[in-house]
């Protein structure tokens, strides 16, 4: 009798056990562990093939990875290093010309939204705020504070390693993803050469606030709102494009204004939701937050 009871107890663990692994499945939260983000920052020499991971020329393997921070989850898409056309020799705006080659030679995660108010609370030590509302009305210095105190986190917590860090997406890294990466299928916007498909605008969003993330279609590489809802505030100082080959742009000598990328809700220039649309600006105001980047050392 003792023994009957043992086995099915025995049973009804492992149905319960199994149960719970494909209800993790359906919820798509199989990936969010802390065991599994950690992952984003092994080095190739510790062995292993990790499915839809790549690895560029540093050797330290990235992948596409949910995050979980003390019950915050947000997404980062792996965009893998490449070569593409930077700026537009095609546009009205001075500053995106001239057309010029780039090559970024590290693969890189950057987020699937932009920074969420729940995020952004959460780092800065503040409550409440919705998952899925953009933060806006923030500086850039203020993202950079965001990215340091994010990567000090997230490293205390285990959630990363210490050869890749949280960042402000460069000028380069953004426009590339915005593209699509080594994915881009040369659509005229983020994602789609109709607007409304891909991008919150003043011509289909009527209040003065930004919306929702991800309601639109994303881009190739899966991202939302690269066009549209708020602006982006980008790591890079401005400065005029060079006229030839570059490997690794990023420009970090200060400046009284920044960049910010995408567009808003606030217009409905077509032009200014092209993914080589610059915008110059100094202080901030309700249409700008930040995406965030997952960069090697």
């Amino acid at each position: 009798m003792k023994s009957m009871v043992t086995l099915f107890l025995t049973g009804l663990i492992m149905t319960i056990t199994s149960c719970s692994k494909d209800v993790q499945k359906e919820l798509g939260t199989e990936q969010t562990t802390q065991m599994d983000t950690t992952t984003v920052a092994q080095n190739t020499e510790n062995g292993g093939n990790n499915n839809g991971s790549s690895s560029s020329t540093t050797g330290v393997k990235l992948q596409t990875t949910t995050f979980n921070l003390d019950g915050v989850f947000f997404k980062m898409i792996l965009v893998e290093h490449g070569t593409f056309t930077m700026g537009s020799d095609n546009s009205g705006q001075s500053n995106e010309r001239p057309a010029h080659k780039v090559t970024l030679t590290k693969d890189y995660l950057i987020g699937e939204t932009e920074v969420t108010e729940a995020l952004w609370n959460k780092v800065m030590g503040k409550s409440g705020g919705r998952s899925n509302y953009p933060i806006a009305s923030i500086t850039r210095p203020q993202c950079e504070t965001f990215v340091q105190k994010l990567t000090e986190q997230a490293r205390k917590a285990g959630i990363i390693g210490d050869s890749v860090r949280f960042a402000m997406p460069t000028e380069a890294q953004w426009e590339f993803a915005a593209r699509g990466g080594n994915y881009s299928k040369g659509y005229k916007y983020c994602g789609s050469d109709n607007l409304d498909e891909v991008a919150w605008t003043s011509g289909n969003h009527s209040s003065n606030a930004a919306n929702a993330v991800a309601q639109k279609k994303p881009n190739e590489l899966g991202l939302y709102d690269m066009s549209g809802n708020v602006y982006e505030w980008v790591y890079d100082y401005p400065e005029t494009y060079p006229s030839g080959d570059v490997t690794d742009p990023c420009n970090n000598t200060p400046s009284s204004t920044y960049i910010k990328r995408g567009g808003s809700i606030y217009y409905n220039d077509s032009y200014r939701f092209t993914p080589h649309y610059r915008y110059f600006y100094g202080g901030t105001d309700w249409t700008i937050g930040f995406r965030l980047a997952l960069v090697q050392d």
